[in-house]
């Protein structure tokens, strides 16, 4: 789910993470058509209703051409792995999705869900709300107030327009880097205007060339790291945290979200550094969560009104 989430999505997935994949899908719909990426001309910067802060979305779709797109990936996903219309799960999962969308201020929007015939321990959602469960993860709660967890969680991240910010980040990292390795390439091959053979100004070309592909894996390598990745975990401590506000206006006990977070960690113990993952660890999670939401219920009525991200995350 977002996965527990995937070191580099979210630290080490309990099973092979099939979200990235469908990322993958996704951003493929996405650059198909001209169309689509015509719509990236929109503000740069809006504040979002739910977070309260400012996001960047210059580059970003519309949402309808995000919505189609996504619409087509949602279709593939289902082709490729079967969904069952079991009710102790379909019925379920609607029942749980209708609660936490009204609890989201959401209620009035269509909402799609599904949950796939697998084992996986894993949830994901697309663009025109469309959110996929699977067996496993269903399987792996235990009580409805973890389900809602997650289904919160997932909301989270359609409130939080994270894939609008997340598409104009990949296109502003795309262009800084471009820009950033033809510059640097020019200047080293101007160097090589210096030589004063035909030979030594082959090998100056070729040392220029090289160099500057070092330098575009470097800059690649830098805005991963010192950017999407950070910038990733910060996503999902934001949607952890809509999650639970959705979970309490909904009637559930936002606790059980931490509680998932714990059972979450104490399955996968071995997993890589956070810093190379898009997700914190589920031990940070379920302490933040905790802390969180023990500071937003002694507000009383006034809790749940800001999200208090660290600005370390």
């Amino acid at each position: 789910m977002c996965n527990a989430h995937n070191p580099t999505t979210v630290d080490t997935p309990l099973n092979p993470d099939p979200e990235a994949l469908y990322r993958r899908q996704f951003l493929k719909y996405i650059g198909a058509g001209s169309a689509v990426a015509a719509g990236g001309a929109l503000a740069s910067c809006t504040t979002n209703a739910a977070t309260g802060r400012s996001q960047f979305t210059a580059f970003a779709p519309s949402e309808a051409s995000l919505a189609n797109a996504a619409a087509q990936s949602w279709t593939e996903v289902k082709r490729q792995t079967p969904t069952t219309n079991d009710p102790r799960y379909m019925g379920r999962l609607r029942n749980i999705g209708s609660r936490i969308s009204q609890g989201a201020g959401r209620a009035d929007k269509p909402w799609d869900y599904a949950v796939f015939d697998s084992d996986t321990k894993n949830a994901f959602v697309l663009p025109g709300n469309r959110v996929g469960f699977y067996k496993g993860m269903m399987d792996f709660t235990d009580n409805d107030d973890q389900i809602a967890a997650i289904m919160g969680h997932e909301v989270g991240h359609v409130a939080g327009a994270h894939a609008r910010e997340r598409y104009s980040q990949m296109m502003l990292g795309q262009l800084a880097i471009a820009g950033g390795t033809i510059l640097a390439g020019s200047q080293l091959q101007k160097r090589c205007k210096q030589a004063t053979t035909r030979r030594e100004y082959n090998d100056c070309m070729q040392s220029a060339g090289r160099n500057t592909q070092y330098l575009q894996a470097a800059l690649g390598m830098g805005f991963q790291l010192g950017v999407v990745l950070p910038y990733g975990r910060r996503q999902e401590l934001e949607s952890d945290r809509l999650g639970v506000r959705y979970m309490a206006k909904s009637g559930y006990d936002p606790y059980q979200a931490v509680r998932l977070w714990e059972k979450m960690g104490a399955e996968s113990p071995s997993r890589g550094p956070e810093f190379l993952s898009t997700h914190p660890t589920p031990e940070r999670r379920a302490q933040e969560l905790s802390d969180y939401i023990t500071a937003q219920q002694k507000l009383g009525s006034q809790g749940y009104r800001t999200l208090d991200i660290p600005e370390d995350a």
